[in-house]
């Protein structure tokens, strides 16, 4: 036998980039961790027999037991041993079956490498090789009197001469072989040996989770293809059949290595070492072997919802051991998304998960850009618009710090991974202008930032529909979604202020430009808007009848409004006579146009001169405008306060940084002598450029110039912006991260199949969450519902398609016990069955009221919608087509013919449908340039709350776009609580779910104007309105109705 020669793996034959892991630019003194990082899958592929290839946990034994054998002479005459091997590599334990003769021909494979040290040969491999193998014969012997560059003994006895009372002695002498053998660095990492333990580089990465089966298969060509599409007319049908018969007649074979995970699996090409596939576990996911299912004894289907691949291996046992392995995986880790779960979500509630809220965009954006700074691997993106210069902080302190470009490269350069997923709009339709993005953001880094549009509207026959979803998701454990885009327009707060002037005095005698009057000719009464929009329905569809409920506004009170009313009409007439002297001014005596030239203007006019002091007060709004082409504004009413940064963090300004497009970044500081003053930075701009928009009054436009204003802020007020956001941290965050990495494979497949860099995603292991985001102060139990389908998801059959967040609407309604309180950017669902609107909220509401009435209890539903569409025109305009369509939609749901929802409450015998559900918009009042305006502010939100116990929050809207599934992709979160509080219900008390009520007292407070405005500002005087009930009569009646009816009142008399 061999002479033995045996090392043990000791802490200093660990050598830093050689043997052990993967390092990631340590320094000589830096310590190795013994972990493989999950950014590691991103790095470039190697070969499978490259030496630098590195698989294995730096400082980590590698543990070989021999568990037992099985005897079989009749196949395996010479080796009749079959052995069941468990491995152990750190916290990694997995199962290997060997042969004599498999450790063998390793033995003899590592011999002849061994050989091969002797020579010189020129590459940088063999060298480092040689270095190691010198270094272990410099050791000398160790305390056995072996060298420890020689290979352990091993035993050549054959194995048909091996007796039963002989095979624990010879299991014993193998053992002591692979042990030995493993623990010495130059030979454990070997491709040999790598390919005998069954490992690859992807193995033993920290939060990929198990150490799974693994191996050499051979799949089929061709199988991961659908049918013809003919942009999209064929639908994925006509040509199916053809695809089959192609790939199993004309189709080859290819080698891949097979791996196995937690929740999915995939496969690599051996040659490259690139990820070619990506198979994550749902509830279409199948396997089948046999003659009947793939057509040959040893070859094995595996099925998903997206994708269908054939493999073949080498023999009837090791197809078997396959098929087994993953049904067995299947059925214990991946149970939650193959079995049918509840609301036929894709995922299963998870319990015990960190959740919080947010309303409006400040705090949403503020939280999002706290978690994309502390990202560690990876940020994944999904926006229906997104705009890369927008500020997720303000005001802009801190230059272009928290500037959503700078903050995605500042990561990128050091090392995290960014994928942006967009939907690409159809341009003649929609001006968010997605390549615009691309383009910024792929630029910033080319390696590190990645970004996909879908879908190619020719090539698959998608003109419709859109992909909706709102979401940042951070190292797969905090996720953020909702209704808010990380866009232009979105970031506001709780004050929704009209005006953003900055620090310039500003002409007064400018006609101002509003949703109720976008012309700007003259003011308009709300009483003739409400008579143009009331007007729409019946002109648009005569069969309604004239009955309708009006939509009432809640946004402050009575008493604040009345105050300004005298005003308001001195004002109308003060425009009017300023219109007149403005056109008789023309220099060139020409009639003026009915649009005044200042209002097709994207840039903001010149300033009125001030007077040097107040120039050098406000010198650092001048270098952030004039650096960005931004128009510059006037001052702001020192009783409107635009900053409401707290001292102490004001005193830590050292230095402000030049606001600069992307094509400037330097990455360099820009010096400043000039001390900041706490008074210097009451004139700063909130919403700068772009950002400042009203888009009724002009839609979006030149999305390439971002600094440049889109209209006159001296004349048109800004439209105010109400939205609601979550953050969901642990497996609820893993199952959004799920999601998006869905989507971005099969946009991978569909469109950069052969690109390897644009990688494919990896799930991680629902295991090790990090929870430590400090708004995360609540408990719950968290769902992720969607919508999607065959165009959004890359399903493989068309008529499959998850609704999962309009079945958790349905179920939600028809269980509540108390109260709805609804937050949409649309209410378009008819109260019985329709052939043009098909989603069911509008007869789940009325089923549940007409219950209520039944059996007499109190039961409210609040409905809150914005009082116009968010789209470019004016009611009663041909401007205004769009406007109108949704509009007649809203109305024809809420009160307008037998099919609204007050209709058919009436028809089933509720005599005052008031009662039970009334309908609510908001809108905004202010000084504006010394005059007095008011501007409906934009509800975007995507919100259900019920019995505060329950909340639904994404991105989906009340009508069929968003909830039937085959259109438009949606995401959203059903939230319920397991931490409960004193509350009261109809005057009773009872215990209420913390965040459910705190989110809706908290937006009970923001409409009736009880949260404080500006710094250091208190409750107003109606801060002892209680909003802890409800649904009784006092709250319901004597409060938020009687103030929403007389706002009504009050606006529709007023500017």
């Amino acid at each position: 036998m061999e002479e033995e020669d045996y090392d043990e793996l000791e802490d200093g034959d660990i050598e830093d980039g050689t043997l052990g892991g993967i390092i990631y630019g340590h320094s000589e003194k830096e310590e190795v961790l013994p972990e493989i990082p999950f950014r590691s899958i991103y790095d470039d592929p190697l070969p499978f027999r490259d030496r630098r290839r590195k698989v294995f946990v730096p400082q980590t034994p590698l543990t070989i037991r021999f568990v037992k054998y099985e005897r079989n002479v009749t196949h395996h005459l010479l080796n009749p041993y079959l052995y069941t091997i468990e491995v152990q590599h750190g916290d990694f334990i997995w199962t290997i079956y060997k042969r004599y003769r498999h450790i063998q021909l390793l033995h003899q494979q590592l011999k002849v490498f061994r050989a091969t040290l002797v020579l010189p040969f020129p590459t940088a491999n063999h060298r480092s090789d040689r270095q190691s193998f010198k270094e272990l014969k410099e050791k000398g012997e160790d305390g056995h009197g072996r060298k420890r560059s020689s290979l352990p003994r091993f035993p050549k006895k054959p194995e048909v001469m091996i007796s039963y009372d002989q095979i624990d002695e010879r299991m014993q002498q193998l053992e002591d072989y692979l042990n030995r053998l493993f623990n010495i660095k130059l030979y454990r990492e070997h491709h040999d040996s790598v390919y005998f333990l069954l490992c690859s580089h992807l193995s033993f990465v920290k939060g990929l989770g198990m150490k799974g089966r693994e191996g050499l298969v051979k799949k089929q060509t061709g199988s991961t293809r659908k049918g013809c599409s003919c942009f999209g007319l064929l639908d994925n049908n006509i040509c199916l059949r053809c695809t089959h018969v192609c790939s199993d007649t004309c189709g080859s074979w290819r080698q891949r290595w097979l791996f196995v995970k937690d929740t999915f699996l995939g496969y690599i090409r051996p040659r490259d070492g690139s990820i070619r596939g990506i198979l994550l576990f749902d509830q279409g996911f199948e396997v089948s072997a046999g003659f009947y299912s793939s057509g040959m004894r040893n070859r094995f289907q595996v099925l998903n919802l997206q994708r269908r691949i054939v493999f073949k291996c080498k023999g009837m046992r090791k197809r078997q051991g396959w098929t087994e392995f993953i049904k067995d995986v299947c059925n214990r880790q991946g149970y939650g998304f193959t079995q049918h779960n509840k609301n036929s979500s894709f995922a299963p509630p998870r319990a015990n998960c960190k959740a919080c809220w947010f309303v409006d965009g400040s705090s949403y954006m503020a939280h999002v850009a706290d978690a994309i700074f502390n990202a560690k691997e990876e940020i994944y993106i999904a926006d229906w618009w997104l705009s890369p210069e927008i500020y997720l902080k303000r005001p802009a302190l801190h230059g272009y710090h928290w500037r959503l470009d700078s903050l995605l490269q500042t990561k990128a350069l050091q090392g995290v991974k960014i994928f942006v997923l967009l939907y690409k709009e159809v341009e003649l339709a929609l001006g968010i202008n997605s390549y615009y993005s691309k383009s910024i953001l792929s630029r910033l880094h080319s390696s590190n930032i990645k970004v996909l549009r879908h879908p190619d509207h020719a090539n698959s026959g998608v003109f419709l529909w859109a992909h909706h979803e709102k979401i940042v998701c951070v190292d797969q454990n905090y996720a953020f979604l909702g209704g808010i885009d990380l866009c232009y327009g979105r970031w506001d707060t709780h004050e929704h202020r009209l005006a953003d002037f900055g620090g310039f005095r500003r002409d007064p005698n400018k006609r101002k430009y509003t949703s109720s009057r976008p012309s700007g000719i003259k003011y308009r009464p709300l009483a003739v808007l409400a008579q143009d929009v009331n007007n729409i329905g019946r002109r648009t569809l005569s069969s309604f009848d004239s009955r309708e409920e009006p939509v009432e506004a809640a946004e402050g009170t009575d008493l604040e409004i009345e105050k300004e009313l005298a005003d308001l009409e001195s004002s109308q007439e003060k425009d009017q006579n300023d219109n007149e002297n403005a056109n008789a001014e023309n220099v060139d005596g020409k009639v003026e146009a009915e649009v005044p030239e200042e209002h097709m203007k994207c840039d903001t006019p010149d300033p009125v001169p001030q007077p040097f002091a107040s120039r050098l007060k406000n010198c650092f709004s001048r270098i952030c405008c004039d650096c960005s082409g931004c128009g510059k504004a006037e001052e702001t009413p020192p009783e409107v306060p635009l900053v409401t940064v707290e001292q102490p963090e004001i005193e830590k300004i050292e230095e402000v940084k030049r606001i600069k497009p992307v094509e400037c970044f330097t990455g360099e500081k820009t010096p400043e002598d000039i001390e900041i003053q706490p008074e210097d930075l009451w004139g700063a701009k909130y919403w700068i450029g772009k950002d400042y928009t009203n888009f009724i009054v002009k839609d979006f436009s030149n999305l390439d110039s971002p600094f440049q204003d889109l209209v006159d802020r001296n004349t048109t007020p800004r439209m105010p912006w109400h939205d609601i956001g979550v953050m969901v941290q642990g497996a609820a965050a893993r199952d959004v991260a799920r999601h998006f990495i869905q989507r971005w494979n099969a946009v991978k497949v569909e469109k950069a199949k052969k690109i390897n860099s644009i990688p494919y995603l990896m799930p991680k292991s629902y295991e090790n969450f990090h929870n430590d985001m400090p708004c995360a102060e609540y408990n719950v139990k968290c769902q992720v519902l969607r919508s999607i389908s065959s165009w959004s998801g890359g399903y493989l059959d068309p008529d499959i398609w998850e609704e999962s967040i309009h079945e958790a609407y349905i179920t939600s309604i028809a269980k509540s016990q108390h109260y709805i309180y609804i937050e949409n950017q649309f209410f378009i669902s008819l109260a019985r069955h329709n052939p043009y609107v098909k989603n069911q909220i509008g007869e789940a509401l009325c089923k549940r009221i007409v219950r209520a009435h039944k059996e007499g209890n109190p039961f409210r539903v609040y409905v809150i919608i914005p009082l116009l569409p968010g789209f470019e025109g004016e009611v009663g305009a041909a401007s205004g087509t769009a406007l109108h369509a949704i509009t007649h939609w809203n109305y024809a749901s809420i009160c307008r013919g037998n099919d609204s929802i007050m209709s058919r409450l009436q028809e089933l015998g509720v005599e005052n449908p008031g009662d039970y559900i009334t309908f609510h918009g908001l809108r905004k009042h202010s000084e504006f340039n010394k005059d007095h305006v008011t501007e409906l502010i934009y509800v975007h939100s995507k919100l259900m709350i019920v019995d505060d116990r329950l909340v639904i929050c994404g991105s989906a809207n009340i009508n069929d776009r968003s909830l039937l599934g085959k259109r438009d992709s949606e995401i959203a979160v059903l939230i319920e609580d397991e931490e409960f509080v004193p509350g009261r219900m109809n005057n009773i008390y009872t215990q209420v779910g913390k965040y459910a009520s705190s989110l809706r007292m908290h937006l009970f407070k923001e409409h009736l104007g009880l949260l404080p405005v500006g710094i250091g500002a208190g409750d107003d005087g109606n801060a002892g309105i209680d909003v802890t009930d409800p649904i009784c009569d006092e709250f319901y009646h004597n409060i938020w109705t009687k103030i929403s009816q007389n706002n009504t009142k009050i606006y529709k008399g007023g500017v």
